[in-house]
């Protein structure tokens, strides 16, 4: 359908067109006539703005959470047709203007004025967040004479729009791992997960807490309402990020419980979106690094997340030669700062794209992924999107080389790979490699989407059978409502499987009305007993995603758990909408794949 509609924008076919005659197809005939105009004339058509304007599109690239059946931030309500339409529009526009050679100052501005006009985010937001990625766009355009409109829309909104257009594979041996024993639980140790820290160097307590901004509690933004509710607490408020407070309170507790390792998945800078920077991500980085290595005295696993380079998402991995464009800066940095943990051997492909491997004891081994490359908001992929850095090559060697040595590995990344956002080629292929090596790979770690959330991957050949499990870390930051919380998993010493996992977290509110003492931390479930289940092995998870289908209650105690006990998830409750789409979101593993989503969703059904 998608298609067919932008063959009708493009080429005004009456024919073609009948199918659309309706309200939002006329103004956007009308989008494509002021487009149209400014191209021929070089001026603005007065009505073109009027015509945009039509459309409103609130946070269209957003991480939107849900608490029960209501967003917790403003979404639009265009059909995904005419934002793939809008979207095809406005960028074949900026692309022929700049080939005309507009100016970058003057592009800019016209982008900035699109995003205002549409009402994506504030006008602050809007001109800070392209003034920092416009030199991108342009290098982009500048250096690709195939670069098209269709091309940055099919991946920037890949759901929307449908592309087939994107098509490449990783060459992955043939065979399987072999089983392994089931493991015994005599001997084990522990490892701590944290994620999603967003340590936010500008956090003001007493600012407000609800803003027009993809983040308040700003030290430059207004002053709270303590009358109306709307004033940031001490620690740190639901929806925003967390204070560095916060940060050595989690430290200091985590310390008071046994662990022998720590995977840290990802994102330590804040949503402050519109005006990062190299040098002040740089200190950030540098001080979340430094916390780690004074605050625990055990060896600490670090990945990268999307919010790590400046600007956000944005993973060079062209080699341009204009220096302003590369994150090799990023890459050099944190290869320093994770040096304390990881040897020298390993630091080559740190260097080379942010990931790498290391081997903590015998017989196992961490592979650590940077799939923020594989994001759709990252625009190094509409230059070329075939495997960033070889990376999904070089996983497959390491599991080679894992399988021959008989070792047992872990993979940490920060993009849960069946998200819509994560692009759909890239998750296919990663879902292949995960298929092939699945009784190597004893377990995944993510983060990312700030809730507690796991991802059952199946037999590709066999949809009944559920192969592998990524597990979530959930997050520290309560920017999507949920309270801080961290994870401490179990693991059996000689297969290195999952045996049970422990979170941990507190209520915000009340700790907010002590800030004089530190939180109380309780401990909200035992993964185990919290779902009845006899292992955490992958059959025992998906045997829990029949049984969440079946008895609903468990979607009930689901809910509850994934916002880690906050009172907006308790008070929002989830219906039967809600409890469905997380039935889809724990069985999607590849974007394309909805089937075993949608036999989940016909099971709920059946038993309402």
């Amino acid at each position: 359908m998608t298609r067919n509609l932008i063959l009708c924008i493009l080429f005004v076919s009456s024919v073609l067109c009948t199918n659309f005659q309706n309200d939002n197809y006329k103004y956007l005939q009308e989008v494509k006539r002021g487009f149209d105009e400014y191209i021929t004339t070089d001026k603005r058509p007065s009505y073109l703005n009027e015509s945009l304007a039509k459309f409103s599109l609130p946070n269209l690239f957003r991480d939107n959470a849900y608490i029960g059946t209501t967003p917790t931030k403003e979404v639009h309500a265009v059909e995904d047709d005419i934002v793939c339409g809008l979207c095809y529009l406005a960028a074949n526009f900026i692309i022929l203007e700049r080939r005309k050679g507009m100016p970058r100052l003057h592009l800019k501005n016209e982008v900035a004025q699109l995003c205002q006009v549409f009402k994506i985010e504030s006008d602050i937001t809007c001109d800070g967040v392209v003034e920092l990625n416009i030199d991108v766009m342009l290098y982009i355009i500048d250096n690709n004479v195939n670069v098209t409109g269709s091309r940055v829309c099919d991946i920037l909104l890949q759901s929307s729009c449908n592309s087939t257009e994107f098509e490449w594979t990783v060459d992955i041996p043939e065979g399987q791992s072999p089983s392994r024993p089931e493991p015994v639980g005599d001997s084990t140790f522990k490892i701590l997960h944290v994620s999603d820290i967003h340590m936010d160097p500008l956090y003001t307590q007493g600012k407000v807490k609800s803003c027009n901004e993809p983040l308040c509690c700003q030290v430059d933004q207004e002053d709270g309402d303590s009358n109306t509710g709307n004033v940031c607490g001490y620690w740190s408020s639901y929806g925003n990020d967390v204070s560095e407070h916060l940060v050595d309170e989690m430290i200091r507790f985590a310390n008071t419980l046994e662990f022998d390792y720590v995977y840290f998945t990802g994102d330590i800078i804040s949503h402050r979106i519109w005006s990062t920077s190299e040098d002040n991500n740089t200190k950030t980085i540098k001080s979340l690094m430094n916390k780690f290595r004074t605050g625990f005295n055990v060896p600490v696993y670090p990945i990268l997340g999307n919010h790590e380079p400046s600007p956000l998402n944005v993973y060079e991995f062209q080699n341009t030669a204009t220096s302003n464009l590369s994150t090799q800066w990023l890459l050099d940095l944190v290869e320093t700062e994770w040096s304390d943990w990881i040897p020298e051997s390993a630091r080559d492909t740190i260097s080379q794209g942010g990931f790498y491997t290391v081997s903590p004891k015998e017989g196992f081994r961490l592979v650590i992924l940077n799939s923020n490359i594989a994001y759709i908001f990252n625009w190094w992929l509409i230059e070329s999107d075939k495997d960033p850095y070889d990376q999904l090559d070089w996983f497959v060697r390491i599991l080679e080389q894992a399988e021959r040595n008989n070792e047992s590995v872990h993979v940490l990344f920060h993009h849960p790979s069946g998200d819509k956002e994560i692009l759909k080629v890239w998750s296919r292929e990663f879902n292949k490699i995960i298929n092939r090596f699945a009784n190597t790979i004893t377990a995944q770690f993510n983060g990312h989407i700030h809730v507690d959330r796991f991802q059952v991957y199946y037999n590709e050949s066999n949809k009944d059978q559920a192969i592998n499990v990524a597990w979530n870390g959930a997050s520290l930051a309560p920017y999507d409502y949920a309270n801080p919380s961290f994870k401490i998993y179990t693991v059996d010493s000689n297969t290195f499987d999952i045996m049970d996992i422990e979170e941990w977290t507190f209520n915000l509110t009340l700790a907010n009305l002590h800030p004089d003492q530190s939180p109380e931390w309780y401990k909200i479930y035992s993964f185990k007993d919290a779902f009845d289940l006899p292992a955490l092995q992958p059959d025992d998870l998906g045997n829990l995603l029949i049984k969440m289908a079946t008895n609903h209650s468990l979607l009930a105690d689901y809910h509850i758990y994934r916002y880690k006990n906050s009172e907006s998830a308790v008070e929002a409750g989830c219906n039967s909408d809600c409890q469905k789409r997380y039935l889809c979101q724990l069985s999607t593993y590849v974007g394309t794949d909805s089937s075993k989503c949608s036999y989940l969703q016909e099971l709920y059904d059946q038993n309402l």
